[in-house]
C-alpha cells in the first residue's frame, strides 16, 4: 500500500514537471515573436509622393447671408385705414412703387377745412392791419392839427404880452413928461390898469405855452401807440397766417403719403399690415436689396490683425453644394464694439443675423462678388478669408521635415522608390533602410503642410514619413517616430498628420474652404 502510495507521488511529479517546462517554452517562443514583430514595426515608415499644389492659409468664420441692404417702411400718419395693400412678400419692387394706401376721404375733409382756414386768418389779418394803420393815420392828423393850433395860441398870446408891455411902457413915459398933478393922476390910473393887464397877458402867454406842450406830448404818445398797434397787427397776422399756411401743408403732405412706397428696389421680405387696418404707427413693410449679398461675422483676436479690408474670401453653402463663391473683406472692426452701419441697419430691419460685439471678437463685413441665383438670405456661409497662397509649389506635411546633424532643413526620400505608389495621396509601407537626404528651404506654411524648395527636388520622390507606434515599456502611451536619421524619437509640432489626412492630389487636394490647409483651385 505504502510503495503504491510513492509510486502516485512520483508519476504526478513527472508530469508537473513536464507541464512547467512546456509553458516555459510556450512563453520563450511567444516573447520571442513579439520581439521579432516589435523589431518589424520599428522598421516600417510611411512614404508619399512628392507632387506640387496650391497651398492656403486662412481663418476660418461662420455666419449668415444677409441682402447688402435693408428698409424698414412705415407712414407718418395715425389713426388711418388701410386702403389697399399691392405687394405680398417675395415681391420684387422699384423705388417709388406704390406698396399700400389708406382711406383718402377724412384726410381730402381736413384739407378742405384747413384752406378755409388759412383764407379766414387772412382776411381777419389783413382787417386788423387796416384798422391799425386808420388809427395811426387819425392820431398823426391830431397830433398835427393841434400842434398846429397850439402854436397859433401860443403865438397870439405872446403879441398880446407884448402889446400890453408897450402900453405900460408908453405909460410910464407919459407920467414922466405929465406937469398938472390932475393929468399925472389919470395916467397913474391907466398905468395901474395896463399892469394889471400885462400880468394877465404873461399869465395867458405862459398857459398857452403849457398847453401847446402837453397837447403835443399826449398826441405824440398817442401816434406811437398807433404805430405800436399796427406793427403788432402785422406781426401777429404773419404769425397766424404761418400756421394756418402750416396746416394746409401738412394736410396735403398727409394726403401724399396716403400712397406708401418703396425707398429702394429689392424684395418684400415682410408684410405686417393689411387692407381693413386702422393704422397707427410702426413698421408697415420690410425691403431687402439682394441685388448682392453680405455676411456679417467676427473674427476673434487671436487673427484679427492678420484680416484687413479688400482680402479675398472663399465662401461655401449648403445651397451651392462644393461650388466656391468668392467675396471681398469690406469692412473690420476698430474695437470689440464697433460694429459697421450696413450690420446695425441689417439688425434693425430683422434680417440676417449681427454679429455680436463684444465677447464674440471683432465684427468683419464681407460682400460677396459671386453671382449665384441659388443664393438666398439666412443660408449658412462657411467663410474662409485668405491671408496667403502660393500655387503650383512642393509640399509635404510638416513631420516629414527634419533638422540633419548640421541643423539644416532636410526630407528623406527613399532611394530605390520601392513603395508603389497608385495614387498622390495614398501613404505607403516600405521597409527599405536605404534612403537620401535632401537639404530644403522652407516656406508658406498652412495648417497641415510647408512649402519647400530645393534644387535636388523633383516630381514623384517618395518622401518618408515617420510612422506612429506606442511603446509598450511607457504608462503614458507615449508617441515615438519610427526609425530615422535626426529624428531623435520626438514629433514635431503637428503631431504628424490630421486625422483621415494624406497628401492632397495635384490640384491641391480637397480640403474645403471651411478649415485651413491646401485648397484646390
Amino acid at each position: 500500500m505504502i510503495k503504491k502510495l510513492k509510486k502516485h507521488k512520483l508519476l504526478c511529479g513527472i508530469v508537473l514537471l513536464l507541464f512547467l517546462i512546456v509553458l516555459v517554452v510556450a512563453i520563450l517562443l511567444i516573447t520571442k515573436k513579439n520581439n521579432s514583430n516589435s523589431s518589424t514595426d520599428r522598421r516600417q515608415q510611411s512614404t508619399i509622393r512628392l507632387a506640387k499644389m496650391d497651398l492656403t492659409k486662412s481663418v476660418s468664420a461662420t455666419r449668415t447671408i444677409a441682402s447688402k441692404k435693408t428698409k424698414t417702411v412705415s407712414a407718418n400718419v395715425n389713426g388711418l385705414t388701410v386702403k389697399s395693400v399691392a405687394v405680398s412678400i417675395g415681391d420684387s419692387v422699384t423705388k417709388g412703387d406704390t406698396l399700400a394706401t389708406f382711406d383718402k376721404s377724412d384726410l381730402q375733409d381736413t384739407l378742405a377745412d384747413a384752406k378755409e382756414n388759412l383764407a379766414d386768418t387772412q382776411s381777419e389779418v389783413s382787417h386788423s392791419i387796416a384798422s391799425a394803420k386808420k388809427q395811426l393815420a387819425d392820431a398823426k392828423d391830431t397830433y398835427a392839427d393841434s400842434k398846429s393850433e397850439a402854436a397859433k395860441k401860443v403865438t397870439e398870446a405872446k403879441q398880446d404880452w407884448q402889446a400890453a408891455k408897450k402900453t405900460v411902457s408908453q405909460l410910464k413915459k407919459q407920467i414922466a413928461k405929465a406937469g398938472n398933478a390932475n393929468q399925472k393922476k389919470q395916467l397913474q390910473e391907466n398905468l395901474t390898469a395896463a399892469q394889471e393887464k400885462l400880468q394877465q397877458a404873461k399869465a395867458s402867454y405862459e398857459t398857452a405855452v403849457s398847453n401847446r406842450d402837453s397837447t403835443n406830448k399826449q398826441n405824440k404818445s398817442s401816434v406811437s401807440n398807433a404805430e405800436e398797434s399796427v406793427y403788432n397787427a402785422e406781426s401777429s397776422g404773419k404769425k397766424s397766417i404761418k400756421e394756418a399756411q402750416k396746416q394746409v401743408t401738412e394736410a396735403r403732405s398727409t394726403l401724399e403719403k396716403c400712397a406708401v412706397t418703396a425707398p429702394i428696389s429689392g424684395v418684400i421680405t415682410a408684410v405686417n399690415v393689411e387692407a381693413g387696418d386702422v393704422y397707427s404707427s410702426g413698421t408697415m413693410f420690410q425691403i431687402d436689396d439682394t441685388s448682392a449679398f453680405t455676411v456679417t461675422t467676427t473674427v476673434d483676436e487671436y487673427d484679427i490683425s492678420n484680416v484687413s479690408v479688400g482680402q479675398r474670401v472663399v465662401i461655401l453653402t449648403e445651397a451651392t453644394d462644393s461650388d466656391e463663391l468668392e467675396g471681398k473683406i469690406t469692412f473690420v472692426a476698430p474695437s470689440t464694439s464697433s460694429t459697421s452701419s450696413q450690420s446695425a441697419d441689417n439688425a434693425a430691419g430683422g434680417s440676417g443675423v449681427s454679429a455680436s460685439s463684444s465677447g464674440d471678437g471683432y465684427e468683419v463685413t464681407i460682400a460677396l462678388t459671386s453671382d449665384d441665383d441659388r443664393l438666398k438670405m439666412g443660408l449658412t456661409a462657411k467663410c474662409s478669408i485668405i491671408l496667403e497662397e502660393a500655387d503650383d509649389v512642393f509640399a509635404v506635411p510638416y513631420d516629414a521635415i527634419h533638422k540633419n546633424s548640421s541643423g539644416e532643413d532636410v526630407i528623406y526620400v527613399t532611394q530605390s522608390n520601392s513603395g508603389t505608389q497608385t495614387d498622390a495621396s495614398d501613404r505607403q509601407a516600405d521597409t527599405s533602410a536605404d534612403y537620401q537626404e535632401i537639404p530644403v528651404t522652407k516656406g508658406m506654411e498652412s495648417d497641415y503642410y510647408v512649402e519647400i524648395t530645393g534644387d535636388s527636388l523633383s516630381e514623384g520622390m517618395s518622401v518618408i514619413i515617420p510612422t506612429d507606434e506606442t511603446s509598450s515599456s511607457s504608462d503614458s502611451e507615449e508617441k515615438t517616430n519610427s526609425f530615422l536619421p535626426g529624428s531623435e524619437g520626438k514629433m514635431n509640432k503637428n503631431g504628424g498628420m490630421p486625422a483621415g489626412g494624406g497628401m492632397p492630389n495635384g490640384n491641391g487636394g480637397g480640403n474645403r474652404p471651411s478649415g485651413n490647409g491646401a485648397a484646390g483651385r
